[in-house]
């Protein structure tokens, strides 16, 4: 052991600041009272102060009661898609093969918002170029964009979950 890692204590020792993981330029966090969040961003500046990772002043926000985060406005009320996304989602025309991937991985993040998401979506995720090219018959999958799209615009707000009551997992199984 050199002298530089002796008195580096281990992330396992001091543990998330926040609780959690965040990512490195990417830190959402809201508190349930002002007094707790000065204090969790004392916590957070020491942290980064002894780990000397410098903040860029201009591109943070502190004290907001709602903020933009990875297309989606975080509050205590929750998490909702932002009204820009939602329109852009409802304008959206049936994908080409190309389109078709795009839309799919987007869905990749807004699936834990939309309920039976694996059952609406199956269609699409079996979609292939050869039955967009070939005209074969795309009811089926035009349905299902247009449902996913709806669920999309429609997103409710989502909280964070009470820990007072049992959760309820609802697996889905491919075949």
């Amino acid at each position: 052991m050199t002298v530089f890692q002796r008195n580096i204590p281990t992330p396992s020792h001091m543990g998330p600041v926040l609780g959690r993981s965040s990512y490195i330029d990417d830190i959402a966090h809201g508190a349930v009272s002002w007094d707790q969040l000065c204090e969790d961003l004392n916590k957070l500046l020491f942290r980064l102060r002894y780990w000397n990772i410098s903040v860029s002043l201009p591109k943070s926000e502190f004290g907001k009661r709602s903020i933009p985060y990875l297309s989606h406005a975080i509050s205590g009320e929750g998490i909702r898609a932002t009204p820009k996304i939602a329109k852009g989602v409802q304008d959206l025309p049936f994908p080409n093969t190309e389109r078709g991937q795009s839309f799919r991985g987007s869905l990749n993040y807004d699936n834990k918002f939309i309920e039976d998401f694996p059952v609406v979506a199956a269609v699409l995720y079996e979609l292939t170029y050869e039955q967009i090219r070939s005209k074969r018959d795309l009811s089926r999958a035009k349905e299902s964009f247009e449902i996913l799209k709806r669920k999309i615009v429609s997103t409710p707000l989502l909280r964070n979950p009470d820990r007072t009551k049992p959760f309820v997992i609802i697996p889905h199984a491919n075949r």
